[in-house]
C-alpha cells in the first residue's frame, strides 16, 4: 500500500509540477503579499483573514478540478481505473500536495498582514479548511467531462461553505445554528475572535474534512464505474451547409441540451436579479445596525460586478472552451479542415464578445447600479471579453494553465478600478490597461476617454490575436 501511494504522490508531483502549479500558488500569494505589504497595519490586519479565506484556500479547488477533468479526458483515469492503485490512494495523491501548497501560501500572506501571532492556530485551520474545499472540488469533478461545466457546478457549494462564515463575520447571521457550516469556524479563528474554544471548532472542522475526503473518494470510484464517454445520447446530425453555420448551431445544440452551458448564458440575468434584490436591504441594513452608509461605494460596486465582471466572466469562459477543444483533439481537426484555426478562433471570439454585450445590455439596466451616464464605461467593457480570452490563450496550453492564467488575469482586469479613488499622476500609471478607461468614462461619456479607450483596446487585441493563432495553428 505504502508503495503505491508513494508512486501515485510521485507521478502527481510531476504532474502538478509539469502544469507549474506550484509556481501559480506560490506566486499568487507572493502577489497578495506585496500588495499586503502596501497597505497600513490596521487595514492589512483586517484584510488578511477574508484574504486567505475567500483566495487562499479556495485557488486550489481550480486546479484538483483542472488536473481531474484533464485525467479524465486524456485517459488518464481509465488507466488508474484498472491499476491496482485504490481510489482513496488516488484522492490522497491528488489533495495532499494541493493540501501542502496552500498551506505554504499563505505563511507570507500571514506575514504580511502583520498576523504572525496567529501562525500556530491559523495554519492548522488553512490546512484543513484548504483540504475541506479540495476534496468537495476534487469529488465535483470527478464525474465531469469538461472544465467549464466543472466551473458551473463548483460555485452552488462554495457560495454555501463561503457566504455564511461571510455573513456571520459582519453580525448578518447571529446564533450557534450558523457554525454547523464547518467553515464558519474556520473564519472566526483566522479574524482571532471566535466567541467558541479553538480546540473544538478544529475538532470538528477536521471530521467535516474527513468527510468531504470520503466524498471525493466515493465520487473517485464512481467515476471508474461510468467511463467517460460511455453514456448513450441519441443525437441527430447537424446540417452540413451552409459551413459557416455549422459551429453556431453546434454551440446552440449544447446551450440547450446542457443545462451547466445554459446557466454561464444566464448568468448576468441571474447576477442582475441578485443585486437589484438583494443590495437594497443590505444597504439598509449596513446602515442601520453599523452605520455604514455605501451609497459613495456603489460606483466601484458597480464597475466591479457588473461592467468588468460580466464580459470578463464570459472571456475566461471563451477561453476555457477553447482549452476544452484543444486537449480533446478537436482543434486537430479544425487544423485540417477548411475552417481553419484562425476562422475558428474569429468564431470563438465574435460569440464572447455578442455575449459581453447582451450580458452588459442585461444587466446593467436591470442591477439598478448603473447610470445611464455609464454608457460609453460599458462600451468600453465590451472588449474585456475577447481580449481576456486571448490573453489567456496567449499563454496556456492547457486547462490547468488556463485557470493558472485566469487568476493572474484578474488582477490587471480588476486593480485599474482602484483610479477612481487616485488622482493626479499615480492614477495614470494604470493608463496602459483598458479598464482603466472604464473607470474615466464612468461619471460621463467623453469622446476623448472613449476614443483612447478604443485605441488601448485594440493595441492590446492586435498583437495578441497574432500570437493565439501562432500558437493555435
Amino acid at each position: 500500500m505504502t508503495r503505491r501511494l508513494n508512486a501515485l504522490l510521485a507521478l502527481e508531483l510531476r504532474t502538478q509540477s509539469r502544469q507549474r502549479v506550484p509556481a501559480a500558488l506560490l506566486g499568487l500569494a507572493a502577489c497578495w503579499s506585496g500588495l499586503l505589504v502596501l497597505l497600513p497595519t490596521p487595514a492589512a490586519q483586517i484584510a488578511t483573514p477574508y484574504l486567505i479565506f475567500l483566495e487562499i484556500t479556495t485557488v486550489g479547488t481550480l486546479f484538483a478540478g483542472a488536473l481531474t477533468v484533464t485525467d479524465r479526458s486524456t485517459g488518464v483515469a481509465d488507466a488508474l481505473g484498472v491499476s491496482p492503485a485504490h481510489p482513496w490512494e488516488r484522492v490522497t495523491a491528488r489533495l495532499a500536495p494541493l493540501a501542502v501548497l496552500t498551506t505554504l501560501s499563505a505563511l507570507p500572506v500571514l506575514l504580511a498582514g502583520r498576523r504572525t501571532g496567529q501562525l500556530g492556530t491559523a495554519l492548522p485551520v488553512i490546512a484543513l479548511c484548504g483540504l475541506l474545499l479540495l476534496a468537495v472540488a476534487a469529488g465535483l469533478a470527478a464525474r465531469r467531462d469538461g472544465f467549464v461545466a466543472f466551473m458551473v457546478a463548483l460555485p452552488g457549494p462554495l457560495a454555501l461553505l463561503l457566504a455564511v462564515p461571510l455573513a456571520v463575520s459582519v453580525g448578518l447571521l447571529t446564533g450557534p445554528l450558523w457554525y454547523a457550516t464547518p467553515t464558519t469556524g474556520a473564519l472566526m479563528l483566522l479574524r482571532g475572535d471566535s466567541p467558541y474554544p479553538a480546540g473544538l471548532l478544529l475538532g470538528y472542522l477536521a471530521l467535516c474534512t474527513a468527510g468531504a475526503v470520503g466524498y471525493a473518494t466515493w465520487r473517485q470510484r464512481a467515476s471508474q464505474e461510468v467511463p467517460p464517454h460511455r453514456a448513450v445520447v441519441h443525437t441527430r446530425a447537424l446540417p452540413s451547409r451552409p459551413r459557416w453555420l455549422v459551429f453556431p448551431r453546434a454551440d446552440l445544440r449544447n446551450l440547450t441540451r446542457d443545462s451547466m452551458l445554459a446557466v454561464v448564458a444566464l448568468s448576468p440575468l441571474l447576477l442582475a436579479l441578485a443585486l437589484r434584490l438583494g443590495y437594497p436591504p443590505l444597504a439598509e441594513w449596513l446602515r442601520h445596525t453599523h452605520g455604514v452608509d455605501p451609497a459613495p461605494h456603489e460606483a466601484v460596486l458597480a464597475m466591479l460586478i457588473v461592467a468588468v465582471h460580466v464580459p470578463v466572466a464570459f472571456g475566461m469562459t471563451g477561453a476555457l472552451i477553447v482549452l476544452d477543444d484543444l486537449e480533446a483533439g478537436t482543434l486537430a481537426v479544425v487544423r485540417t479542415s477548411p475552417l481553419g484555426v484562425a476562422r475558428y478562433l474569429t468564431y470563438r471570439l465574435v460569440a464572447v464578445t455578442l455575449l459581453s454585450a447582451a450580458g452588459l445590455a442585461v444587466a446593467a439596466p436591470l442591477s439598478g447600479l448603473v447610470p445611464a451616464a455609464a454608457t460609453g464605461a460599458l462600451l468600453l467593457a465590451v472588449p474585456l471579453g475577447p481580449l481576456v480570452t486571448l490573453a489567456t490563450l496567449a499563454v496556456a496550453r492547457s486547462r490547468v494553465q488556463g485557470v493558472t492564467a485566469d487568476k493572474l488575469l484578474a488582477l490587471p482586469a480588476y486593480l485599474p478600478i482602484a483610479a477612481w479613488w487616485l488622482t493626479g499622476p499615480a492614477g495614470w500609471l494604470l493608463a496602459p490597461l483598458p479598464t482603466y478607461w472604464i473607470v474615466r468614462s464612468w461619471p460621463a461619456t467623453d469622446t476623448a476617454h472613449l476614443l483612447a479607450g478604443l485605441a488601448c483596446a485594440t493595441a492590446w487585441l492586435i498583437p495578441l490575436s497574432r500570437r493565439v493563432i501562432r500558437r493555435l495553428g
